[in-house]
C-alpha cells in the first residue's frame, strides 16, 4: 500500500517547516486530477484508475530534494497518462477497424492484396502478451479476477464489485496491485 507519511516539499517560499506530505497533496489534488481525467477520458473508473497509477508513479519516483512543485508534477503524470489512454483507445480503434476489413467478407477486397504481417512486430507482439500472462499469472487469484474483469470483459468497478461480491474499496486496491504489477513491464 501507499506510504502517504513521506514528505513531499517545501512550500514556494522555501520554507523548511512547512512540508507538505503525501497524503495532504492526495487529499487536496485528488478531486481536481480526478475531475481533469474525466473530462477528457469521459469515464469516472478510467480515470479513477489514471490518478491513482499517478499517485503511485508520483510516490514510486519521488524526490523532495529534486521536485520544486509536486503539484506540478501530479498533474504532468496525469496528463501523460490521459494522453496514453487516449492514444491507446485510438490504436486499439484503428487496429479492430483494419481487422474488420481484412477479416470481413467483401469489406475492403483492395486491403488483402496489399498489407501483410511484419514478422517482427509479430514476434514482439507475441513476446509482449507472453510476458503481460506471466505477471498475470503470478498475481493472486482475486487479484487476477479483479484485473481481467475489469480490463480485459471491461467492467467499471462497481460492477466487478456487484459480480464478485466485495467492497468497491477493494476492488480499487486489487486494482492498484494489478497496475503496479504491470508496470514492472514498461521498466524493462
Amino acid at each position: 500500500m501507499f506510504d502517504w507519511k513521506k514528505s513531499s516539499k517545501k512550500t514556494s517560499n522555501g520554507d523548511a517547516s512547512a512540508e507538505v506530505s503525501i497524503d495532504t497533496l492526495f487529499r487536496t489534488r485528488r478531486a481536481s486530477l480526478l475531475r481533469f481525467a474525466t473530462s477528457k477520458l469521459k469515464d469516472g473508473d478510467e480515470a479513477e484508475e489514471v490518478v491513482q497509477e499517478a499517485f503511485i508513479r508520483f510516490e514510486k519516483n519521488y524526490d523532495a530534494g529534486a521536485i520544486a512543485s509536486p503539484e506540478a508534477l501530479l498533474a504532468r503524470i496525469v496528463s501523460n497518462l490521459v494522453i496514453d489512454r487516449v492514444r491507446g483507445k485510438n490504436a486499439r480503434a484503428a487496429r479492430e477497424d483494419a481487422w474488420g476489413k481484412l477479416y470481413t467478407a467483401g469489406a475492403d477486397d483492395s486491403l488483402s492484396h496489399t498489407q501483410s504481417v511484419d514478422p517482427a512486430r509479430a514476434l514482439d507482439a507475441k513476446q509482449q502478451v507472453e510476458a503481460l500472462l506471466r505477471v498475470l499469472n503470478k498475481l493472486p487469484e482475486k487479484t487476477r479476477k479483479i484485473f481481467l474483469l475489469h480490463r480485459i470483459e471491461g467492467l467499471s468497478h462497481a460492477e466487478v464489485s456487484e459480480r464478485t461480491g466485495i467492497p468497491r474499496s477493494t476492488v480499487e486496491k486489487h486494482m492498484i496491485r494489478g497496475i503496479k504489477a504491470i508496470a514492472t513491464l514498461k521498466d524493462k
